[in-house]
């Protein structure tokens, strides 16, 4: 009866899932801003959809809303959400199959898990039984999900199906041991040597030099190598060039898209992650970190490798509650002279619940703002034009 009652629940909540999937491009923008925006975007092969926080409920379900009709109206085929490469796509292709939504959530960063992306996936999922093959990849080199070393030991183990390896004594159960030491879930982790990371990259050293890339593993040999790559930059340590994480992290998520963007030459990609990692110019932000971190962000590699070809729209509130990374609720504060949201809200109707600017056509006011919050919630003095192609302008941002 229990596990009845559980099915009911599990098919109640699935059925409410399917209803809402079909929901229409709902950001009641002005016919002006409609037309520029999809002017702006249609034709591009990579656009980046960003949020301040990842956890900004109302900016999530506008660009679910929008992703809908890029991929209805529009072609774009590959969705790229920011947690972990592998785990999402694994997790997307038994989707498709099984429609477990736990599932498919299971792979994601807890930050980054809503409602609306539920939603996204079911959409995408019928999109695929329609016959249009939409692709669901993560861009993230770092371990996002729940069961990621089960899901990375099994995939190890169907690759090694007809492959002998000899690994300087490393046996596949002396790997996945010391490779669940290094999740960030493990209990253990603070306990982690250098051993283990040594013993984990030396054997994926092996199976890269043994397993032969072909069509069926390119993507998860791909991971495999950038996993090597981060832990070597761990062994190394000091000794490294590339020793601060951050640094390490987007230069990993720019060569996970551009093995898409040469894997599928020929379609066209949405990205679903933070503005911090889409904006186009690092040191056009006015902080000590972007002026001397040495930091080199995934957009700005976007915009040097694809140039025209990248359009990142940033999302931000004018008013209204947000949630915080650890999702303690917030209230947006007061909006401070010189901002681009404060004049954005006193330029537009305020019964205008989403505006739109775009450079190639206000970049005029984006010149004249001196301020914006679309990065954490948090004002940064910052140079518009050369960060950002659009932004979004959240008149009552709100919590789910």
């Amino acid at each position: 009866m229990k596990n009845l009652f559980k099915k009911s629940i599990a098919l109640f909540f699935t059925m409410c899932f399917a209803l809402s999937i079909h929901s229409s491009f709902s950001q009641e923008l002005t016919k002006e801003d409609n037309d520029l925006l999809f002017s702006d975007i249609g034709q591009k092969q990579i656009v980046a959809l960003g949020d301040a926080t990842h956890t900004d409920y109302t900016a999530s379900k506008f660009r679910v809303d929008l992703i809908k009709e890029l991929v209805e109206k529009h072609n774009f085929s590959i969705i790229g959400i920011e947690s972990n490469l592998f785990e999402v796509y694994k997790a997307f292709e038994d989707f498709k199959k099984t429609g477990n939504i736990s599932e498919m959530n299971s792979s994601l960063y807890t930050v980054v898990k809503n409602n609306e992306l539920d939603k996204l996936f079911f959409f995408l999922k019928e999109q695929n039984e329609k016959g249009n093959n939409i692709k669901v990849y993560g861009f993230d080199p770092n371990f996002s999900g729940d069961n990621t070393h089960e899901t990375f030991t099994k995939a190890i183990q169907d690759n090694l199906t007809h492959v002998e390896m000899e690994c300087n004594n490393i046996s596949v159960e002396d790997f996945s041991k010391h490779f669940k030491k290094l999740m960030p879930t493990n209990l253990k982790a603070l306990l982690r040597t250098k051993k283990d990371y040594k013993i984990v990259h030396d054997y994926l050293t092996c199976y890269l030099d043994n397993v032969s890339t072909t069509d069926e593993n390119a993507y998860f040999n791909s991971y495999v190598f950038n996993i090597k790559t981060s832990l070597g930059k761990k062994i190394e340590g000091k000794k490294s060039k590339i020793n601060k994480s951050h640094i390490l992290r987007d230069s990993l998520m720019f060569e996970n898209i551009d093995y898409l963007r040469n894997k599928y030459p020929n379609e066209k990609m949405i990205l679903f992650g933070s503005s911090t990692h889409f904006k186009r110019n690092v040191k056009a932000t006015n902080s000590k970190f972007a002026q001397s971190s040495g930091w080199i962000n995934l957009g700005e590699r976007l915009s040097k490798e694809f140039q025209n070809d990248y359009f990142f729209i940033a999302y931000t509130g004018v008013s209204g509650n947000t949630r915080g990374f650890y999702g303690k609720k917030q209230k947006l504060k007061k909006l401070i002279p010189y901002s681009i949201e404060k004049m954005v809200d006193e330029k537009y109707d305020a019964n205008i619940e989403i505006m739109y600017l775009s450079k190639n056509r206000d970049k005029t006011i984006l010149d004249e703002a001196v301020y914006s919050r679309f990065m954490g919630n948090t004002f940064y003095e910052i140079d518009l034009n050369s960060t950002v192609d659009g932004l979004f302008f959240i008149r009552n941002s709100n919590l789910e």
